[in-house]
C-alpha cells in the first residue's frame, strides 16, 4: 500500500509540472453489436445473431504534457441487436425465427487518455440514455408489455479503445482505430429485471438472466488542438495565459 501511494505521489506531481493544454475533436463509428446472457450462451435452442451498429459525436480534451490526458466524449447512435430462436412451444421445431432489439442512445464517457509515439489508449465509464426502443419478434404476439417498458432508458458501461495516428500535423491530425463497449448495468428496466426477458417464447425459461451488450465498433477521429496554458514567473509573482498553436 505504502508503494501505491508513493506511486500515485509522483504521478501528480508530475502532472502538476506538466506543459497543460487542450484539445477538440468530432468522431464517428461503425460496428457491430453482440447481446451477451448466460441463457444464450447454454441452450443449444438459441443462437446469438450480429446487429449493425454507428455513432457520431465529439469530444473535449484537456491533456497534461505529451502523453496523458482526460477527455469527454459526447456520441449519439443506433444500437440493435439479435438472436435466432428454434423449437419454440407451439411452432415448427425445425423453423428458426428472428428476435432483435435496439435503441437510440445519447452517449457520455468521460476517459483517460494516453498517447505515446503517434498512438492512443483510452478507457473510461460509458452513461447511456436511450430512447427510441423497439424489439422485433418473428415468433411474438406483439402485446404488451412494449419495447418501452421492457429496454431500461438509462444504462451503465464502460469503454475501451485504441488507434495511431493516420495523417496530419501537431494542430490537426485525423486519427483511426477500434472501440469497445460493454453495458455491464444489463438492458432490461428494472420493472421487469426478475422476469425471463427477451426469452418469453420459452415457458420452460424461467431463471432471470442479466443481458449486457457488448459493441465492437472502427472509429475515425479529427483531432484540433486548441491551445496551452504559458506560465512564467515575473517580479509581481507567478502569471499564466492561454497561447494558441
Amino acid at each position: 500500500m505504502k508503494h501505491l501511494f508513493t506511486i500515485a505521489f509522483v504521478l501528480i506531481v508530475g502532472i502538476c509540472n506538466a506543459q497543460l493544454w487542450f484539445d477538440v475533436g468530432a468522431k464517428a463509428g461503425i460496428g457491430a453489436g453482440f447481446p451477451m446472457n448466460k441463457t444464450l450462451n447454454d441452450d443449444s435452442r438459441l443462437n446469438i445473431g450480429v446487429g449493425m451498429n454507428y455513432f457520431f459525436g465529439g469530444k473535449v480534451g484537456i491533456n497534461f504534457g505529451e502523453y496523458v490526458g482526460l477527455t469527454c466524449d459526447v456520441d449519439y447512435g443506433k444500437y440493435n441487436f439479435g438472436f435466432n430462436q428454434s423449437e419454440i412451444p407451439g411452432f415448427t421445431s425445425t423453423e428458426s425465427y428472428k428476435y432483435k432489439f435496439g435503441y437510440n442512445a445519447l452517449g457520455v464517457m468521460p476517459m483517460f487518455r494516453f498517447t505515446k509515439e503517434m498512438s492512443y489508449l483510452e478507457i473510461g465509464p460509458q452513461f447511456l440514455f436511450a430512447s427510441n426502443q423497439y424489439i422485433e419478434d418473428e415468433a411474438g404476439s406483439g402485446v404488451s408489455p412494449t419495447a418501452e417498458e421492457l429496454i431500461d432508458s438509462r444504462m451503465t458501461g464502460v469503454t475501451f479503445g485504441f488507434g495511431a495516428h493516420m495523417i496530419g500535423n501537431e494542430i490537426i491530425s485525423l486519427m483511426m482505430g477500434l472501440r469497445f463497449n460493454y453495458v455491464f448495468s444489463g438492458i432490461t428496466s428494472d420493472t421487469y429485471e426478475a422476469t425471463n426477458y427477451p426469452f418469453s417464447n420459452y415457458y420452460d425459461i424461467t431463471s432471470a438472466n442479466k443481458t449486457s451488450p457488448i459493441n465492437a465498433q472502427i472509429v475515425l477521429e479529427v483531432n484540433y488542438s486548441l491551445g496551452y496554458i504559458a506560465r512564467s514567473t515575473t517580479s509581481c509573482g507567478k502569471r499564466a495565459a492561454f497561447l494558441t498553436f
